[in-house]
């Protein structure tokens, strides 16, 4: 559950002749470090065939750049970013970090991927053939990783590394001006010179934050690679990848610099300079939930309304046409599903709190603390801080537009509980926020525990969902 630091990653050493991954040891079961020649893919530049008139056609846009700016964001350069870029435009922003030290390296990075409970694919080119790209799924062994093709373009993806490595889960208070529930996840890809996954459009918001090494990045904004437009991406092909690709710009990202893509700005990163090393991009990525997948996950719980009902016609008289629907027939259809549909946005809050908090994938482990008391939780907690599990999400809503909502709503891991204090608010936001939760945050305003908040506190802690920091345990 909780992520593991750096430490927990760390084994004997091994070094393989040739492979591009020569030093996997350092992370738990492997990492590396890349020696892949240029590839013929696309080049060092990020090179391809010409581009369709279409393509060619459209004006190119150049990158703004930021200098002078760092993370996190202060006011000003939030409020610049959200009303200028955000979902709108690229950023590039040099130096976002300055003397930036990532958390883990290269090798760290393929230790993890050789986790069991990892989340990692590696994308081979085999070919010079657009469609030879090969993928393969994690968890790897050490062998994999250290007899990677030197002649070859490859890219590890790691994914899911803020949930799994503590310090680069760490990374996420740089971002505080965006809503936690906004983001999906940190993944690291890592890649010898001449390695990417070649030209390719996403539906999501995506930071990239070069780590090591160095990344040519090419980007273009232009609806012919908008990522619907299935004609534009190479058939029958292992990752999804543009048939053609038209640069509007393109800069090498160096350790610390960072680059915004809104959705559908069509990208291509290529690693540049980077050996004998490798070139590592951590790439902070946004949830971007289709209406779809919103509309059947709310009319999925909103059946519970009427479970059990059934169609009744008692109105019913007979007819002449056999073939035909009554007038009355599909009223009363419209009127049981309008028994489903939200009465205000008190309804609305408490579903969408759960959807967006809830896991997907693996079932959640629930951990049994064995049945503790307040007492027993009380005596633990005058010595150390409570903190909400990494790999979990939570979040609270305390008012909606239309004023329905009586008492504040917390949720955690898909659930949702109603708030109705002042100190169990102060609890859940502290919680949601990932703060440090004391003691004295569960008390009223004369100091005395709210009961509430200790009932709240008491059961996220028997689920496992918060916990004491092992090095703050006494």
């Amino acid at each position: 559950a909780a992520r593991m630091a750096t430490t927990t990653v760390t084994t004997g050493s091994t070094r393989s002749r040739g492979c591009a991954i020569h030093d996997c040891s350092r992370a738990c079961a492997s990492r590396r470090r890349g020696r892949g020649a240029p590839s013929r893919m696309y080049g060092v530049e990020g090179r391809r065939a010409p581009a369709p008139a279409a393509a060619r056609l459209a004006a190119r846009a150049r990158v703004d750049v930021w200098t002078d700016v760092q993370l996190p964001f202060d006011d000003d350069a939030s409020a610049r970013f959200m009303n200028e870029y955000w979902q709108k435009k690229p950023l590039l922003i040099r130096g976002a970090i300055r003397d930036f030290k990532p958390p883990l390296d290269g090798n760290e990075i393929a230790g993890v991927a050789c986790e069991e409970d990892s989340s990692a694919r590696l994308f081979v080119r085999r070919g010079d053939d657009d469609a030879s790209w090969e993928k393969t799924l994690g968890p790897f062994s050490e062998e994999n990783l250290t007899s990677l093709p030197t002649d070859k373009p490859w890219s590890l993806i790691v994914n899911d590394l803020d949930s799994q490595v503590e310090p680069i889960g760490d990374l996420l208070e740089l971002f505080s001006c965006f809503p936690r529930w906004r983001i999906a996840d940190i993944q690291a890809s890592v890649s010898p010179d001449g390695g990417g996954v070649g030209p390719h459009t996403d539906h999501f918001d995506v930071f990239l934050l070069q780590a090591e090494g160095e990344k040519r990045w090419s980007v273009a904004s232009n609806e012919a690679y908008w990522p619907d437009n299935d004609k534009a991406f190479v058939p029958d092909c292992a990752i999804r990848v543009l048939k053609e690709f038209t640069e509007d710009d393109s800069f090498v990202l160096v350790p610390g610099d960072m680059l915004y893509l809104p959705p559908k700005v069509a990208h291509n990163g290529v690693a540049v300079n980077s050996t004998p090393g490798v070139s590592v991009t951590l790439s902070i990525g946004f949830l971007a939930p289709t209406i779809d997948e919103l509309v059947l996950s709310y009319t999925s719980q909103a059946t519970e309304k009427v479970k059990g009902s059934r169609w009744s016609d008692p109105w019913l008289k007979p007819v002449e046409d056999i073939g035909a629907i009554s007038a009355e027939s599909v009223s009363f259809a419209s009127e049981m599903l309008k028994r489903t549909y939200p009465k205000n946005d008190a309804e609305v809050a408490r579903w969408f709190g759960c959807h967006v908090t809830a896991r997907t994938g693996d079932e959640v482990e629930e951990e049994d603390s064995g049945g503790v008391s307040v007492e027993e939780l009380l005596g633990e907690w005058e010595h150390s801080a409570l903190v909400a599990r990494e790999d979990l999400r939570f979040a609270f809503i305390d008012q909606v537009g239309d004023g329905s909502l009586k008492n504040a709503l917390f949720f955690a891991n898909g659930e949702c509980w109603d708030i109705a204090s002042n100190a169990a608010l102060k609890t859940a936001r502290v919680i949601s926020n990932r703060g440090d939760l004391y003691e004295e945050d569960t008390q009223t305003d004369a100091c005395d525990f709210d009961e509430e908040a200790l009932a709240l506190v008491l059961k996220l802690f028997e689920r496992g969902y918060i916990y004491f920091r092992e090095e703050d345990e006494v």
